[in-house]
């Protein structure tokens, strides 16, 4: 019974792809507490975060477990994270420095510091990161029954009294063996190779991990005018520091900021960018070489990819040519998370055409998918659409512009439907 509720609350809930996902059990929207003073004495900037109100307990199915902190002066490269905290209304009081330097190279290698003014075309950008749990919120009641279970087990164990004491020693004795067995195999292969491998497995992947269970609530910016330093701080370092006072500012979401879309709404499935070429050849028929489609890069907005984890599946990208109705043959990208911006090498990510002769293509056309797949098996089509001569809109005309220019690349941003 349990399993059927879950399947029937999965299939209502994931019937659309474009019914946008509720992020958090409120409607006040997320705030982050700042403070900013100017020392002019230091040549710096000192930003305070103070604290976080109205956050998401959970994205999609999955718990937040805590959250974090992003700040960055604009332009510039110095950049600073806080402490995690795993409170909904998190307090941090972190202070981070920003100096007010610049270095300028002047003739033989030399270089000269000088002091940047603050004005309104410097920003400070703080950026609210969520960190979310490794298991899914529908998980919960399958790790309470495991829990039972562990109890009543460990009851029965204390009846068996030392009859399961020796079991235990003996698993632990062979565990330790194995480990013992598994070290002295490393220690061969970091003789012969001169690598370690508890490096590599405790830097590389919980890194990439830990980056990955990331997601971005929102961010704000707050322009470095002289007119917002109206006020001095409590305890100041020096008579001649300013400051913005305590400031709490709406976290507006981020968009990829996708550049040549013609629309940017927050609910687009996705992007991608895609050349177009029509090889030239040296044959003395009037027709021309193959059509070669490429794949350069995907984008989304973060809240198309907060839907696309509602689906609980892995996304991949289907380029396919279509010839008379009939698919010949077709490219599939290696499956990945849903994500913001990915990048594709267009000399492996792309599929052709062929052209033997003149008229060859009026009935061909290209059909790229966005696609998602769960453990199941179970696939769910996100967009798709289709570049040709008679699909309309941008999509034919790109087609249309690469027949036209045999030999140039026609790269353009399509919008999955």
């Amino acid at each position: 019974m349990a399993i059927a509720r879950i399947k029937t609350f999965l299939d209502s809930s994931l019937k659309t792809v474009s019914a946008p996902l509720e992020r958090t059990a409120t409607t006040i929207e997320p705030e982050i507490g700042i403070r900013v003073i100017h020392s002019p004495n230091e040549k710096c900037l000192r930003v305070t975060i103070l604290g976080a109100r109205h956050l998401p307990n959970n994205f999609g199915f999955t718990r937040v477990n805590s959250y974090i902190v992003k700040v960055k002066l604009f332009p510039g490269k110095e950049k600073f994270e806080t402490t995690t905290r795993n409170e909904s209304w998190p307090q941090w009081n972190e202070e981070f420095v920003f100096p007010l330097r610049k270095e300028t190279k002047v003739k033989f290698g030399k270089t000269k510091v000088t002091e940047e003014e603050i004005s309104g075309s410097k920003f400070i950008i703080a950026t609210l990161y969520a960190i979310l749990e490794d298991k899914p919120l529908i998980a919960t009641d399958k790790k309470e029954n495991d829990i039972d279970k562990d109890e009543s087990a460990a009851g029965k164990d204390k009846k068996n009294g030392k009859k399961g004491a020796d079991n235990e020693s003996g698993a632990m004795s062979k565990a330790t063996d194995r480990q013992q067995q598994s070290r002295g195999s490393c220690k061969l292969l970091n003789q012969f190779f001169g690598k370690s491998s508890d490096k590599i497995g405790e830097t590389s992947v919980p890194e990439r991990k830990a980056f990955e269970k990331r997601r971005t609530i929102g961010a704000t910016t707050i322009p470095l005018d002289p007119r917002n330093f109206t006020s001095k701080p409590a305890k100041a370092k020096h008579p001649q520091d300013v400051s913005t006072g305590d400031m709490w500012r709406i976290l507006k979401p981020i968009s990829s900021g996708i550049s040549g879309a013609e629309e940017r709404r927050e609910n687009k499935k996705g992007q991608v960018e895609i050349s177009l070429l029509q090889e030239k050849t040296d044959k003395k028929d009037m027709s021309n070489g193959r059509l070669v489609l490429s794949l350069t890069r995907l984008r989304c907005s973060l809240q198309s990819m907060h839907e696309h984890e509602a689906l609980k599946g892995q996304m991949y990208i289907k380029m396919s040519v279509v010839d008379n109705g009939r698919m010949t043959h077709f490219w599939k990208s290696e499956r990945f998370t849903p994500c913001v911006s990915m990048k594709f090498d267009p000399e492996i990510a792309q599929i052709a055409a062929e052209n033997p002769y003149e008229g060859a293509l009026k009935d061909v056309s290209f059909v790229i998918k966005f696609v998602s797949k769960n453990k199941i098996g179970k696939k769910i089509t996100v967009g798709h659409f289709v570049i040709g001569p008679e699909v309309g809109g941008t999509y034919s005309e790109q087609w249309k512009q690469a027949m036209a220019k045999p030999g140039q690349s026609i790269i353009k941003w399509q919008h999955f439907e």
